[in-house]
């Protein structure tokens, strides 16, 4: 069955902007591409942040580490400005500022990056504070959310605190264990790396309610072997030139 294929900018338009900032998050919805994945982590007093690392020195040049450190100490730094762009202050954002700012404007795919067991209540916390209706969603249209993690009790986690959100278990490969695991826990995706997504499996994991989307992507091979595999979609570093190959492909 042949499924539409969706291109997720990870950590926002990060080929030509500084990740996981408001900037490159912007830049993503003004070239239309509306789902966006980012990382949330904790610090010190349980802010949730939008940061890959478990520490600030790859993408500041100063080195904090998230989980050590108080937000205020954090909103200190600024991101690196590697990118021919105007704006010089990239700030490490609060999940808080991209649920206010793209609230019903983007599809999120939010992943649990750090392992504190109170993160996905204080996660869930923040979507009912700013007012998401999570539980009825869609994936890949604006408003949707999508909680996914590779920490499995992240998301059961989550999960125990509402079954209706929707989760997506990041994996290596897709293997009939963590299909049967899925479906025992209730979680709704799993996220297998691009160059390891084969059609036979994702066969079985649809046919099992299961929706795959991937990650991973490094260069045209694994984004065509992504899309060959029926998946439903992968996040990229390069969105334009992602669709471009796509689009290729299809006509």
């Amino acid at each position: 069955m042949k499924v539409n294929f969706n291109l997720i900018a990870h950590r926002g338009f990060s080929e030509i902007a500084p990740e996981n900032t408001i900037p490159s998050f912007d830049l993503a919805l003004d070239n239309g591409f509306i789902s966006i994945e980012f990382d949330v982590q904790l610090t010190k007093d349980k802010m949730p942040v939008v940061i890959h690392d478990d520490d600030t020195f790859r993408t500041t040049g100063y080195k904090r580490i998230i989980k050590q450190a108080k937000y205020s100490e954090i909103s200190e730094i600024q991101a690196k400005n590697n990118f021919n762009l105007k704006e010089n202050v990239y700030d490490i954002p609060l999940l808080s500022d991209l649920l206010i700012r793209y609230k019903n404007k983007s599809d999120m795919h939010l992943e649990l990056k750090s392992n504190e067991k109170e993160l996905s209540k204080i996660v869930l916390g923040e979507l009912i504070k700013n007012g998401y209706d999570y539980e009825n969603s869609k994936l890949f249209k604006k408003g949707g959310i999508t909680i996914s993690s590779f920490n499995l009790n992240q998301l059961i986690n989550m999960r125990r605190l509402n079954s209706k959100i929707r989760t997506a278990w990041l994996v290596d490969k897709l293997t009939h264990n963590n299909i049967k695991i899925s479906n025992e826990e209730g979680i709704n995706m799993i996220c297998p790396k691009a160059e390891f997504s084969k059609e036979d499996m994702v066969s079985i994991a649809r046919s099992k309610n299961l929706e795959i989307r991937n990650w991973g992507v490094k260069n045209k091979e694994d984004l065509v072997q992504a899309y060959n595999s029926g998946s439903s979609g992968t996040t990229v570093d390069w969105p334009e030139t992602a669709k471009n190959i796509i689009n290729d492909i299809e006509n």
